[in-house]
């Protein structure tokens, strides 16, 4: 399901427009990425987006077999709620 898809169910849902339920799902995205970007984000029944960070590492290039190092990284992490855990087992 694309926001696209979430954005036509709200429109039918609620009985607005398709432009402003678009408009209100990219809303609800820039929060929710802005918010990630000052620490985690909870959301009640649904679940927790958290951000990790990944320090340098030694790897391995798999083509020449040449010890390399990768770098830092920071990525986000999500950890479903019980509630939604729990209405996936159902399905």
């Amino acid at each position: 399901m694309a926001s696209k898809d979430i954005a036509d169910a709200l429109a039918a849902r609620h009985g607005i427009s398709k432009a402003d339920a678009r408009a209100q799902v990219a809303a609800v995205l820039e929060a929710i990425a802005d918010g990630v970007t000052k620490g985690d984000v909870a959301l009640a029944g649904f679940g927790k987006f958290s951000v990790s960070r990944r320090a340098a590492r030694p790897g391995r290039n798999p083509r020449s077999d040449e010890t390399i190092v990768i770098g830092p990284s920071t990525r986000v992490g999500f950890r479903a709620a019980r509630a939604l855990k729990d209405r996936l087992a159902k399905r």
